[in-house]
Formats: C-alpha cells, sequence, structure tokens
C-alpha cells in the first residue's frame, strides 16, 4: 500500500516496535494494535519514517493500515466505572466517568488539551491561533450513583471539550417536589413518585426526553444536588447537547433497539439490554416507566444502561452496576420463565447438601429445579453472551451466577477504586468470573490490581516530584514561565493516570488483543503486557491465545 507524506495512519499489527532507523536499530517505543501514527516522509524500502506516541522512528509499511480500531479502553478512574470507546469511524463515546478528576486528566493526555488553545478556557492565549474544542460525540451515565457520574462533573466544566449527546436510564435524583395525591413516596428516596399497578410499583417520575431534562434542570436551577448539578453543568458546557434516556421495551424483546449512530448496518452496532420500560398507567395517563426493584439503592443500580457491543465476531458488555434482583428480573424476562434464577440456586445447593439423605420427591426436584435453571441460562445467552465483559458493580458479591453463566465471557474486566470500603473486586466474584468464564484459562483484568497511580507512584516519589515543580515554579522570573511550568505539571499527572491501571482493547477485523502498561520496560523493549483473542470459524467463537 503506497504511503501518503503527512496523512494519519494506524499499527495494523498486534504490536510492533517504532526503531531508530529504516531497517531495524534501537527500539524506540512499542506500539499497540491502532495505535495512531503521521507519515513523516517517502518510503525506503519496505521502511517508512513515522511519527506515534511522540516519538519519531520507522516502521515496515506492512504494519501500518488506513483502517481505524475499534478502542476501548478501561481507564483506571479510581472508585466507580470508566470507559472510553473510539469506534472504527472516529466517534468518541465516554461510559460513566467515576466520581473524582481521572477521567478528566486521562482525556487531558489522550487529546493534549493543556496545549489546546480554546476561547473560553481559562489558559486561553488570545496571542495564539484560537483552537476548536474536542467533541465527544456521546456520553452514557449508566445509573446515577455518583461513583458513577460525578466525575463528569469536571469534563463538563472543560471548556477545551464539547458534547453532542447524553445519554442515561431516565431516573433522576432531584431535590423534593409537591407530592402528587395517589403516587407512593418513600422518606429516603429521592427518584420521585411511584404509580402502582397489579401489585407492582413503578417510578412515575422519570425523564426520558431532551425537553423533560431541561425542564428539570430549569425548575431546579438553584439545587446543589450532585446528579442535576452535574446535567447542569453539561448544558451550560454545550447549550445544543441533546438528552435521551436509554431503555428497551419489556413487551418486545425479540426485536433490538440500537444506540443512535449504531444501529444494524453500522459495522459497530451497540445494542441496549437494559433497563427493560414497561407502560403503566395511573390517573388516565399512560407513561413509560421502570419498575421499583426494590430500594432506591437496590433500583437505580439494578436499572443500570446496559449496553452489548458488535463488532465483526467480536462482542462486549458493558453492564454498568447491575445487581442480583437485577440480573433475576432480567434473566427472567429474556429467557421467558417466570422462576428467579437466584432462588433456583439456592434450592439446588440446599437439595445437593442433603446428598444421600434426599427422598424421592426431592431427587425430582432437584433435577426439575437443575432443568429449568439451565433453560433459563440457554435462553439468555442468545442476549447476553459476550467475549469480553465488564463486570458488574465493580466485582461486587452482589450479582447471579447464573446471569455471569448467560454473559459466559471469554474475559473479564473489572473496574475498582483504591480508596473504597467495599473491598472489591471480591474474592467470591473473582472465583465466579473464573470458574464460570469461557474455556480452559478464561482472562480476569481488574484496573486495581494492575497498579494503582497511588501504587505506581509512592507518595515519597510523588512528594519529590511536587517539590521540584514547586521549586522551578518559584524560581519562575515570570508569569508565562510559571503558567507553563504548572501545565506541565498537570500534563505529568495526566498521563500517570491514563497509563498505569487502565485496560485498552483493541479490535480490526477479527484481531484483538487486550493489554495493560508494565511497571517497567522489560529488557526487550516490551512495555505492554499483551492478550491475544483469537476467532475460530470451527467453533464459532473467540479463544485466548496460549
Amino acid at each position: 500500500m503506497p504511503l501518503d507524506v503527512g496523512r494519519t495512519y494506524f499499527v495494523a499489527d498486534s504490536d510492533c516496535h517504532l526503531r531508530e532507523e529504516a531497517g531495524g536499530g534501537a527500539k524506540l517505543n512499542h506500539l499497540l494494535l491502532g495505535d495512531w501514527l503521521r507519515v513523516l516522509g517517502p518510503e525506503k524500502g519496505d521502511w517508512v519514517q513515522v511519527e506515534c506516541r511522540g516519538d519519531i522512528g520507522w516502521l515496515p509499511n506492512r504494519q501500518i493500515t488506513e483502517h481505524r480500531a475499534l478502542e476501548i479502553n478501561f481507564v483506571d478512574i479510581g472508585q466507580g466505572d470508566g470507559c472510553h470507546v473510539v469506534t472504527p469511524d472516529g466517534r468518541i463515546i465516554l461510559v460513566d466517568a467515576g466520581v473524582g478528576s481521572n477521567m478528566n486528566r486521562f482525556l487531558s493526555w489522550r487529546y493534549d488539551l493543556r496545549d489546546r488553545n480554546v476561547t473560553g478556557a481559562e489558559d486561553h492565549d488570545p496571542v495564539r491561533p484560537a483552537e476548536t474544542p474536542q467533541v465527544i460525540d456521546h456520553v452514557v451515565i449508566s445509573h446515577p450513583d455518583n461513583d458513577h457520574y460525578y466525575g463528569f462533573l469536571e469534563v463538563f466544566e472543560n471548556r477545551k471539550l464539547r458534547f453532542e449527546r447524553l445519554w442515561h436510564n431516565g431516573i433522576v435524583e432531584r431535590p423534593k417536589e409537591p407530592e402528587r395525591p395517589g403516587l407512593r413516596y418513600y422518606s429516603r428516596d429521592d427518584l420521585g413518585g411511584y404509580a402502582v399497578q397489579n401489585g407492582q410499583r413503578y417510578l412515575w417520575d422519570l425523564r426520558l426526553g431532551d425537553a423533560g431534562m431541561r425542564d428539570l434542570i430549569a425548575t431546579h436551577s438553584g439545587t446543589r444536588k450532585q446528579l442535576v448539578s452535574t446535567y447542569r453543568a453539561a448544558l451550560e458546557n454545550s447549550p445544543e447537547l441533546v438528552f435521551g434516556a436509554l431503555g428497551r421495551p419489556a413487551r418486545a424483546l425479540e426485536a433490538p433497539v440500537h444506540m443512535a449512530d449504531f444501529e444494524a448496518e453500522n459495522p459497530l452496532r451497540i445494542e441496549v439490554l437494559s433497563p427493560l420500560q414497561e407502560e403503566v398507567a395511573f390517573d388516565g395517563e399512560s407513561r413509560t416507566s421502570l419498575r421499583r426493584l426494590g430500594d432506591e439503592t437496590v433500583t437505580k443500580n439494578g436499572h443500570s444502561v446496559v449496553l452489548r457491543l458488535h463488532y465483526g465476531h467480536l462482542r462486549v458488555v458493558l453492564g454498568g452496576d447491575l445487581n442480583a434482583e437485577a440480573q433475576d428480573f432480567l434473566l427472567q424476562r429474556y429467557s421467558g420463565r417466570a422462576e428467579e434464577a437466584s432462588k433456583l440456586e439456592t434450592l439446588i445447593a440446599c437439595l445437593k447438601l442433603k446428598a444421600d439423605t434426599r427422598t424421592p420427591q426431592e431427587e425430582v426436584e432437584l433435577r426439575e429445579s437443575e432443568a429449568a435453571l439451565e433453560d433459563i441460562v440457554a435462553r439468555a445467552r442468545h442476549f447476553f453472551e459476550a467475549d469480553v465483559a465488564k463486570a458488574c458493580h465493580h466485582g461486587s458479591h452482589l450479582f447471579s451466577t447464573a446471569f455471569l453463566r448467560a454473559m459466559n465471557a471469554l474475559v473479564t474486566v473489572v473496574a475498582s477504586g483504591d480508596e473504597e470500603s467495599y473491598a472489591h473486586p471480591r474474592p467470591d466474584a473473582l472465583g465466579t468470573f473464573g470458574k464460570h468464564g469461557r474455556g480452559e484459562r478464561p482472562l480476569i483484568f481488574s484496573t486495581d490490581l494492575a497498579r494503582s497511580t497511588r501504587e505506581f507512584n509512592p507518595i515519597h516519589v510523588s512528594f519529590q516530584r511536587l517539590q521540584y515543580y514547586q521549586a522551578q515554579i518559584a524560581a519562575a522570573e515570570t508569569q508565562a514561565e510559571k503558567a507553563r511550568i504548572r501545565r506541565e505539571m498537570e500534563m505529568a499527572k495526566d498521563r500517570n493516570v491514563a497509563i498505569y491501571g487502565m485496560i485498552t482493547l483493541r479490535a480490526l477485523g477479527d484481531k484483538v488483543i487486550l493489554a495493560q502498561k508494565l511497571e517497567q520496560p522489560a529488557k526487550n523493549g516490551r512495555k505492554w503486557d499483551i492478550h491475544q483473542l483469537h476467532w475460530s470459524a470451527a467453533s464459532g467463537k473467540f479463544h485466548a491465545a496460549r
């Protein structure tokens, strides 16, 4: 393939090394499938000079492609979830952002925002040419728990970013509002009123469309509620932003529902699996609603937006904070069976413990229960099976084994924090991921286990670096020089957050890798721990390479 000087291309191999000279030489950097590069000069034989990852070196032209890979980065954002997706057509999707500053730092590093000169930003330099903000095409807030959305506040306040669409599950934490007669309200619940239909309680005060969300933000313009404040910041940043709720009609589960821009004809399809929306009537009015699954926390977690990404043969499930109650509900509806999987699991375990003391009737009950559970798993697997699954709820113990079996994931990625009181990922969750993962050696990744920023930089090293920068700032003779050093310090923090602890997935056709950064480069120049997935036409599935 002839390569044009100045044009953007991408790394075509699972990984390769940027070399100092045409034909070989020292290894300057370890590159991954899909890494961006720019051709700098004409080819020398089979080699071409490129710029990639801040270095200038040489690659064989066979390692270069004009096709962009699918890229999914599970960012180490501390407590909570944060996922950054770049699609094969260059769109950017953010799914959750944790509770702190890490997602904003990751985006600052990834898109070189510290040096971007945007009008309206605090560091805008009127002398330099103005640049446009980086556009984020889609933001998805899986559910209104602040360890998934509050990190977006800093992202939305970044004037070097602009946003097109903001998706959510329709549930909005809001200040107390006048109660409507006939609806049920809970004193410790700020999700609004509930309507009752056939003995089941349903959230009546959802915000599903753009107009409804804008109205709620305007109605509570002075509130300090974190969710409403975060949505307000998004709107102040990007007034043309469009809000929308994601969900799937429970009455028609066989008909796929896709996120806008990623419908069936797109090379990357994004299917919406949850929440399941139901039609509810109250006081002569009918609305799309979500059922109450338990208390406030159980309900808003349980109705997390669940997405399944389809790219070629690859399937990736992002599961939000689904809990056991929600997984039982989803298994019931998608399998078409009335039994609750978790109750069947408990019954089967109890009957098996009886061993030789089971009565003939209990033997029949055991066989029937096992058959029912297997049928539920088999039916649900049609919808939920994944090659790569983001673990629900950070590796919590609140899960259904049947649901994990339905996902049948070859790879599980756990997003968990460094300073939390839940001991995520839990030992029983990790054990079950492995036991019920696909294949002989399923893969489990964890942003926590893959080296947190605090573990990578011991506190004394961080303190020494801060002292160095502070001394440089104090010695600087001009405000411009002080600002430059501060920017350099922030860029160093951004890079540390962005690299260590992140799990990255790259896919180009059926070439798929998952990688995490090594703490120290190996002697052979290897900087990434890389695992390849291989597609087998015979089995119709991906398998992990040994």
